[in-house]
């Protein structure tokens, strides 16, 4: 279930920013955020983070949505822009959440919204907004479908 609703989300995604793809550690990790920064372009990276089951058949699922836009260019203008492209996609994404229901058959919880990165950095000006999403699961069996 977890895998499949990722990959739809990431799909669903892409039709906002086509550099969509599953997180993996690159904030962690300084060589991948110089090739980030670098590139000058918007990524978006989902982050599976858990799950509780809210009783025998329903769960529920948490997940983050990192937004990131980045410049090569230290110039206050230029960071304004790109602060302000990050805030343009995040709503765009949000929109995409709000009026889709994926396989799970259950809509998007959008909550909170924060900043995770809003750095100067040697090869450039990174900004990076994290959207906690939720989403519900039921577990479907022999008896439940009545079979």
């Amino acid at each position: 279930m977890l895998v499949e609703f990722e990959k739809e989300l990431i799909a669903t995604i892409k039709e906002v920013c086509e550099n969509t793809k599953p997180y993996l550690g690159e904030f962690e990790d300084k060589n991948e955020m110089e090739l980030l920064i670098k590139g000058g372009e918007s990524f978006v990276f989902i982050e599976f983070v858990g799950e509780k089951y809210e009783d025998y058949v329903n769960k529920v699922a948490t997940y983050n949505i990192h937004i990131l836009t980045a410049t090569s260019s230290k110039q206050q203008s230029y960071r304004q822009e790109n602060k302000y492209n990050c805030l343009d996609m995040c709503e765009q994404i949000d929109k995409k959440l709000k009026n889709v229901v994926l396989n799970n058959e259950f809509g998007v919880e959008l909550g909170t919204l924060k900043v995770l990165h809003n750095s100067i950095t040697d090869y450039g000006y990174i900004y990076v907004l994290s959207r906690e999403i939720q989403t519900s699961f039921r577990e479907k069996d022999e008896w439940l479908e009545g079979n």
